[in-house]
């Protein structure tokens, strides 16, 4: 099975604040799993690549100059 990326991202006052995480999964749950496994529940929220690229491709990481949390 494909993994497809799900884009995580941190929130105000949260250790990785105005950060994103990428975790590639086979489904949603996974990747919520897997984001909970390294991160605990210290983040906000959780899109699809679908939801973290707007009509024009611009990427959420793009529109609010979030940085790549590895």
């Amino acid at each position: 099975m494909k993994l497809k990326p799900f884009y995580f991202t941190f929130g105000f006052g949260q250790r990785h604040e105005n950060g994103f995480h990428v975790i590639r999964a086979k489904n949603k749950e996974r990747a919520r799993e897997e984001m909970v496994n390294k991160f605990g529940l210290k983040w906000s929220f959780q899109y699809t690549k679908e939801q973290w690229f707007n009509e024009d491709g611009v990427s959420q990481q793009e529109q609010y100059n979030l940085k790549e949390i590895r």
